[in-house]
């Protein structure tokens, strides 16, 4: 008897549908595309929690004939191509033909499309991938597709997706970047009956990212550029680096078209910047300044046809993309840091004009030259008084000196500072990012960052769990306005959660669709910067909620994140022993919120055998 079996096609459309369609986002991603090439310039979304209930887009695209709408629900049945070299020619969004089949077999779905020159539209009908419905109704030109309890018949799936906040983010981002690209076609959202959304037809590319980034993304450090080279052009935005601490960790690389998100193209940006920010620490952590990118390249030169959702691409020669976009990027880049310091020079340079105006006295001033003296020059002046020598003694502590005062109440409130039991610890900072500390048998290592990120997650753990609220009070409430993409999201984030937020010592009196008022921080939030790190706090949000479900634990990792000390910071011996002491006072110091290692220990054995001193 033979053991293997060809499947059914209600088997090969729920594998099909596991790799197309990941969670709701991925079923509008489709729709949308397919709306997109259907011509349409006004597209529709509602959804209904998250995306798990409801579905339905509408276009007003060239819709379909009943033949057609049929056919389209067979598996590889496709409008786009018709020969094996169309699918190395592709030009547009959707090709494969599996969307509409691998759908209908997870969920309940709705099909309402009419043609221009037809009178009624057809509706056809589905059920877990079985047909159940073929009628005539009136409708307006265009497609109309609508989703019901998505993932209903496969729980395996189902359980998987995530709270309908973070699903109906994603679904967000994803329109987000279809309205910039396709800037020529209006975008409305609709969430839970509220319209969220509404990106009207724009003229040029810039007046849709003004409303989908706001316009403070064009600030003078924005770069606009457009080059093309060897049947490649890139066109867009990059940042230049007077701005190390921006809030917008918007990355958008789009490759005809098409949002993706490629290895190649992002490594070659991440070398075209490299030289440019070594001086800026965070950006050695993996961050780099904001950019929208727009490649257009020959389609054959591209397989799109790598990944289930078309996310990933391969180009047919990677090192001559590489390295057209990093050539563009660096001229771009060294342009722009010889015209600041071109600025800066024409500040500080009086020019010949100038001179001829200038007075007896100030002309004087201006024109005196001042011979610079050597070190050796002074030291031979100073010879009679220079003593080498004269720290080298044995130094009396500071207990000894503190007795030799006859009046103590100058060091009174020092007093606390002298180091009792610590005085065995002596530790020391590595590119002021890492402490080390000695032991009896080598070595520990501490990532600040991360030790102090601990020691600040665990304190805001307690308060979210019952512990006092521990704030600190502005002297002026401070209004935080939202860029437009964080409007649609914040709001109601911080409404459903007012409470956590308080706990962990933000107190926000009112705020609006596109600002909110702070009174309160956080005790450990240093840095305010006027309230730019809140606006990071939300994005880290967003982040960690795509991981966990728990609002707590996301929230208190947010802030720890942005409270902690950051790597570059030069601590001194006290700061550096009470970050210690406290970090063996958690009850898991050994590693990061995150999970990343905040000690590593290095045993005296490790260093006697790099230096040869045993053998190996």
């Amino acid at each position: 008897m033979s053991r293997i079996k060809i499947l059914s096609e209600e088997v090969s459309n729920r594998i099909a549908a596991g790799e197309v369609i990941e969670r709701p986002a991925s079923a509008v991603k489709e729709l949308v595309e397919n709306s997109l090439d259907a011509g349409a310039n006004e597209i529709t979304v509602v959804i209904e929690n998250g995306g798990k209930k409801l579905i339905r887009v509408i276009d007003n695209g060239t819709g379909m004939s009943e033949d057609d709408a049929l056919t389209a629900f067979e598996r590889h049945a496709t409008s786009k191509i018709r020969t094996v070299s169309d699918i190395f020619n592709v030009s547009t969004m959707g090709f494969r033909g599996e969307a509409l089949p691998s759908m209908a077999s997870v969920c309940q779905m709705t099909l309402i499309t009419r043609e221009k020159d037809s009178e009624l539209a057809t509706q056809v009908e589905f059920k877990s991938g079985r047909l159940t419905n073929i009628s005539k109704v009136s409708a307006n030109p265009g497609t109309s597709i609508e989703i019901k309890n998505l993932f209903s018949n496969v729980p395996a799936r189902k359980k998987f997706l995530k709270s309908d906040p973070v699903e109906y983010n994603h679904i967000l981002k994803y329109l987000h970047y279809q309205s910039i690209v396709h800037f020529k076609t209006g975008f409305i959202l609709i969430v839970n009956c509220k319209e969220k959304l509404n990106y009207p037809a724009a003229e040029s590319q810039d007046e849709r990212i003004k409303l989908v980034l706001g316009k403070k993304f064009f600030s003078s450090n924005r770069m606009s550029l457009d080059e093309s080279r060897g049947g490649m052009r890139l066109y867009g935005y990059i940042s230049g680096l007077e701005e190390p601490e921006a809030i917008y960790d918007q990355h958008y690389i789009f490759v005809n078209g098409r949002y993706i998100r490629d290895k190649i193209i992002s490594h070659s940006i991440r070398s075209a910047y490299e030289p440019f920010i070594k001086k800026f620490r965070m950006y050695q952590q993996g961050k780099l300044p904001p950019y929208i990118l727009f490649l257009e390249i020959d389609p054959g030169s591209v397989d799109y046809n790598v990944h289930p959702a078309k996310l990933e691409i391969r180009f047919r020669d990677p090192g001559a993309v590489h390295q057209f976009i990093k050539n563009v990027l660096s001229n771009m880049l060294l342009a722009y840091e010889e015209s600041k310091y071109d600025e800066i020079k024409r500040r500080l340079q009086v020019t010949a004009s100038q001179e001829k105006g200038l007075g007896d006295f100030e002309s004087r001033i201006y024109n005196k030259r001042v011979d610079k003296r050597r070190y050796q020059d002074v030291r031979k002046d100073l010879q009679d008084v220079y003593q080498p020598d004269l720290f080298k003694g044995k130094r009396e502590s500071d207990e000894e000196l503190l007795h030799q005062v006859e009046d103590e109440s100058i060091f009174r409130n020092r007093r606390d500072m002298l180091p009792q039991e610590e005085e065995i610890v002596n530790p020391w900072q590595l590119h002021q990012s890492y402490i080390f500390v000695a032991t009896e048998d080598g070595a520990l290592v501490i990532d600040q960052h991360a030790a102090h990120e601990r020691v600040v997650y665990e304190k805001l753990i307690q308060r979210l769990h019952g512990a006092e609220a521990r704030s600190q009070k502005l002297l002026f409430p401070i209004v935080v306005e939202l860029p437009p993409f964080m409007q649609l999201t914040v709001p109601q984030l911080i409404e459903a959660n007012i409470a956590e937020f308080e706990k962990v010592g933000f107190v926000i009196k009112t705020f609006s669709n596109n600002s909110i008022v702070i009174d309160e921080i956080p005790a450990e939030l240093d840095n305010w910067d006027g309230g730019e790190i809140f606006l990071e706090i939300m994005r880290n949000l967003e982040d960690e909620l795509n991981e966990t479900e728990d609002f707590r634990d996301g929230m208190a990792k947010s802030v720890a994140c942005k409270s902690a000390i950051k790597a570059g910071r030069k601590m001194s011996r006290k700061e550096m022993l009470a970050l210690i002491n406290d970090l063996f006072a958690c009850e898991v110091p050994f590693f990061c919120p995150h999970g990343r290692p905040v000690i590593i220990k290095l045993s005296l054995t490790e260093f006697e055998k790099r230096f040869k001193r045993i053998e190996t």
